[in-house]
């Protein structure tokens, strides 16, 4: 029961901090709100099947996060009134996001904080689950008959004297529950070892990277991330984002040098088919 009672604690928390993000893209993000929704529950999803042990690496859902709000930002923010990039378009900008750090560092500060913070959570949860099965198992323990004799003396022997209110002695008592024990002895110092460790890693648990405390706070960072963007568009300075006639096996970005020239880098989506080009101010870059 208590590993569930966590298990929901945190699905709480995670539900919370989902709809913080969600009402933070409808008040101050209205015109992608709807589209930006989609983004957000599919990482809070990421978070809550990593929590509970899923095989998820946390940096590359923020950076799948991020790769498919930037699009979005792209389309409302930097460009507004334009039609909705196409599919192609549209990975070309998921592309690029990383290359040319449009949300600044807020996507590594937050791989950060969450990666840390659910670290602790994911192991607190499979320590508590483990010490529960050991729980379990003790607690169906039989006991020898050489036990169940001894505990036959030590309650009722007294009432064949006649002396129905006595009750065994401390080290009498103690004496047989060590036998009838034994077994279960031999983990105590492992068990005291065990518990010692699950204070521990709950103490480590508070601070900054308090789980609760970077959830709900996930939606300030997503929200300073796209101001950074939107102060910054000048910056960005993407002038113009137009279809190759002939595709090409990479996506190219041509970054306009001091001195005019042109250089070619691969973005990371390699091998699309079609191809854009991005061109960009070195000079001024993010």
């Amino acid at each position: 029961m208590l590993a569930v009672g966590c298990d929901e604690a945190f699905e709480i928390v995670v539900r919370h901090a989902r709809n913080f993000t969600n009402s933070m893209f409808r008040t101050y993000y209205q015109s992608m709100g709807p589209k930006a929704l989609k983004f957000v529950g599919e990482l809070f999803t990421d978070i809550s099947l990593y929590i509970l042990g899923s095989d998820i690496n946390v940096n590359d859902m923020i950076n799948e996060f991020f790769d498919s709000l930037f699009p979005l930002v792209y389309s409302h923010l930097i460009n507004p009134g334009s039609p909705d990039p196409s599919a192609e378009m549209t990975e070309c900008l998921r592309a690029a996001r990383r290359d040319l750090k449009v949300f600044g560092s807020y996507p590594k500060t937050m791989m950060t904080q969450v990666s840390k913070s659910l670290q602790a959570t994911r192991v607190f949860l499979q320590a508590l689950n483990l010490g529960i099965e050991v729980i379990n198992t003790t607690d169906h323990l039989k006991f020898s008959k050489d036990c169940g004799r001894a505990l036959l003396r030590m309650w009722y022997c007294s009432h064949c004297q006649g002396l129905l209110l006595a009750k065994p002695c401390a080290g009498y008592c103690r004496a047989v529950m060590q036998g009838c024990l034994a077994g279960v002895l031999e983990i105590h110092s492992l068990w005291k070892e065990y518990i010692g460790s699950l204070e521990g890693l709950t103490r480590g648990m508070h601070g900054i990277y308090d789980m609760e405390h970077v959830l709900l706070s996930l939606f300030s960072v997503v929200r300073d991330a796209v101001v950074h963007v939107h102060k910054n568009e000048g910056k960005l300075s993407i002038a113009k984002i137009t279809v190759l006639q002939q595709p090409a096996k990479h996506h190219l970005c041509r970054e306009v040098a001091a001195d005019g020239q042109e250089q070619q880098g691969k973005l990371h989506a390699a091998m699309e088919p079609g191809c854009y080009k991005l061109v960009c101010d070195r000079n001024r870059r993010l």
